[in-house]
């Protein structure tokens, strides 16, 4: 079971091969989680285990259970507010039934099986490094790199990995780096008796190179707010000396590189994408204010985009980049406040258990999505949304 639970991780960017069956918007990822889903049940009733699977259920925090519960019902009034379409089918059974399915059941799995989580961990400095090393091909070469992510004067030279935008790979990659943070540094810790930890640590500098070359602020904001917290709760004195001398060789790098200097400088003088997020975040507060209570439901915000919309220079977007007005316009006020409990559960328990590496990168791995959560959207796509409640899924 433990290589379905790795497989999973390292098949999460594949939502960007999509397909339509009878009318129904399909992806690949979205594919392959049903599959687990059937085959874990079926295995765990062949073996007369799905009693045991429900006992692990009833077990779980009760609040948890509550926040989770009161956000999938959230989640099926906005599959209904506004009228039901094979567009909200989709997006309800990505991003609500098919990652809290797994909660549940992955939950289960790295509680009974100890293999599990180590799985999960590798798969993450797997996928991380592969990311990485495609992202510096992409930048170096151009390879597979659109021509407008080649550096132009609206957009700087960006890398993508196998993403189908530099955001969406750093919505990806900041949290998944943050939460490895704990693990990574216990390793080097015990260099001596973990003879794979220079791998790992290399892993870990691929997926942060091409974090790098993503050119997301918002990526680099997460995991930097991520690791001063890191930093500062670990009270590992050398750690902090070595990470504090490698700030200052990052900032004298950023200094010395148009690329970086620039994409830092740029929205205090009027970045067109700077700019877009206060119209964006003013429209999503007119939708809100449009219907306080449910929201818009599922596709709402874009399927209102043409009456909220009042500036000009803004092209048609989804979302208005902002985790708080996403979650109200899409779930409504009941999605928003549990979700935002599930996130304060989820990082409360991380920092009361630190001392467990896992526990503490879960809390870390929530910090960096919330802080990138202020500027775009970490959680309302198939993969975001399956990385958020496996992760959570560690600590249950």
């Amino acid at each position: 079971m433990q290589y379905l639970i790795l497989v999973t991780c390292l098949l999460a960017p594949t939502y960007a091969l999509r397909f339509n069956f009878k009318g129904l918007p399909l992806n690949l990822l979205m594919v392959w989680v049903f599959l687990v889903i059937f085959w874990l049940l079926f295995e765990m009733a062949y073996k007369k285990k799905l009693g045991d699977f429900w006992r692990h259920i009833k077990t779980l925090d009760k609040k948890l259970l509550w926040l989770t519960g009161l956000f999938f019902l959230a989640s099926v009034f906005s599959l209904f507010v506004s009228g039901v379409s094979l567009k909200k089918l989709g997006q309800f059974l990505v991003l609500f039934v098919q990652p809290i399915s797994l909660f549940f059941i992955f939950g289960y799995l790295f509680k009974t099986q100890n293999q599990a989580k180590r799985a999960w961990l590798i798969a993450a400095y797997l996928l991380l490094g592969l990311m990485g090393v495609w992202s510096i091909i992409q930048y170096w070469t151009l390879f597979s790199l659109p021509t407008q992510y080649w550096g132009n004067s609206v957009e700087p030279k960006r890398a993508l990995g196998f993403f189908g935008h530099p955001n969406f790979y750093a919505l990806f990659s900041a949290p998944l780096l943050a939460f490895l943070l704990p693990d990574l540094a216990e390793k080097l810790k015990t260099y001596k008796t973990e003879p794979l930890a220079p791998k790992f640590l290399l892993f870990w500098l691929l997926g942060l190179a091409g974090l790098a070359l993503s050119m997301s602020r918002a990526g680099w904001l997460g995991l930097g707010v991520a690791l001063a917290v890191f930093l500062f709760l670990s009270g590992e004195r050398k750690l902090q000396t070595a990470a504090a001398f490698a700030g200052l060789a990052l900032l004298v790098g950023v200094a010395l590189t148009p690329n970086l200097r620039y994409r830092v400088l740029l929205p205090f003088y009027g970045e067109k994408s700077a700019v877009s997020r206060i119209s964006l975040w003013e429209t999503g507060i007119k939708g809100v204010k449009q219907s306080p209570l449910l929201g818009l439901g599922l596709t709402g915000f874009s399927n209102e985009w043409p009456k909220l919309n009042t500036d000009p220079n803004l092209d048609s977007h989804n979302f208005p980049h902002n985790i708080f007005l996403n979650l109200w316009l899409e779930t409504g006020l009941l999605g928003l406040l549990s979700f935002v409990g599930i996130i304060a559960f989820g990082i409360w328990r991380g920092f009361r258990s630190r001392a467990s590496v896992i526990s503490f990168g879960v809390a870390l791995f929530l910090i960096a999505l919330l802080t990138q959560g202020q500027i775009d959207n970490p959680y309302f796509k198939n993969d975001l949304a399956l990385i958020f409640w496996v992760i959570l899924s560690l600590i249950i």
